[in-house]
């Protein structure tokens, strides 16, 4: 945490764990207010054992302080994909209903070590008293004061948890679409990854010619993928070397996700770079050694050969 780090509470049945790695909700404006508040290296999230039995069945974790968590705000997600599909089963078998429906993915865990575990009412009695209040029932409150030092003097061990693969690639992808790439960046890479899934749809279709069968892994890796290209070319060309435009203006420069070798149908790490659309439509049509050769006279390198 940062030293002006906010120390937000949340009810919780049980400590942080595998069988449910996520902070979930029922209501999605809980969602939109850590998401406008919840700062990920500054802020905490500390969770606090329910006193129902229903709910939070271990005696030793009611009214309690159990975890801490740190949390990724920027995108609420589905619990059911988060959650082993099996406790997902338990969940709705016991409750009858999809009970936490949304959540945000737990980037780093810790479960608080002391033994017994804290009481709330000793360490955060303001703050654990506001659970009650109206506005707050199923919210999140916030430690303030004495009651937020109190509970940063809270001995902790890290635990490490095993993550699906979707919520890994997830938060991949949100790591790569960082602030630093700029608004319109990130649109002309979702235009670029949208447009390569509509191109390894229609392949094997018939059209004036049979459209050739290529293959790409699912929207969020394209955006991941193409991200990183972005970063690794600083928004240059991968063909001519020359910036890449953003703006609306000429088709011509705008990015173009290019495979390397266009005889391989895979759009993958190893075989795409981001390009103008016009070097990548001169290259795919002529080949690249006739490209470089015109390249090199438009750049005053080179004469073509008779």
């Amino acid at each position: 945490m940062k030293p002006d780090g906010r120390v937000f509470l949340k009810s919780e049945w049980g400590p942080i764990g595998d069988d449910w790695p996520c902070v979930s909700f029922t209501k999605r404006s809980v969602g939109d207010r850590l998401r406008a508040e919840f700062h990920p290296g500054r802020d905490v999230l500390v969770y606090v054992g329910t006193t129902n039995a229903d709910m939070t069945q271990n005696p030793a974790h009611r009214g309690r302080l159990l975890s801490a968590v740190v949390i990724q705000p920027k995108q609420v997600l589905e619990t059911r994909k988060i959650v082993p599909a099996e406790v997902w089963r338990s969940s709705i078998d016991r409750w009858g209903k999809d009970r936490w429906p949304h959540a945000m993915a737990v980037t780093q865990a810790m479960n608080i070590v002391e033994q017994p575990l804290p009481h709330a009412h000793d360490i955060i009695p303001s703050a654990y008293r506001s659970f009650s209040e109206l506005p707050n029932r199923g919210n999140v409150v916030e430690a303030l004061g004495s009651e937020r030092a109190a509970v940063l003097d809270i001995k902790v061990q890290e635990v490490e948890l095993h993550l699906s693969e979707e919520v890994q690639r997830h938060l991949m992808m949100m790591e790569a679409i960082s602030q630093d790439i700029e608004k319109t960046v990130r649109q002309e890479i979702s235009r670029m990854a949208m447009g390569i899934q509509a191109r390894v749809s229609s392949g094997g279709e018939a059209s004036v010619k049979i459209n050739p069968q290529r293959s790409a892994p699912n929207i969020s890796d394209l955006v991941l993928l193409l991200t990183n290209k972005w970063k690794q070319q600083s928004g240059q060309c991968g063909l001519c070397g020359g910036n890449l435009t953003l703006k609306e203006g000429n088709p011509m420069l705008q990015p173009s996700p290019d495979r390397i070798d266009s005889d391989n149908g895979a759009y993958d790490d190893n075989n795409v770079h981001i390009t103008h659309l016009a070097c990548n439509l001169a290259k795919n049509k002529y080949g690249s050694t006739q490209f470089i050769q015109w390249l090199e006279v438009v750049r005053g390198e080179d004469a073509i050969d008779d």
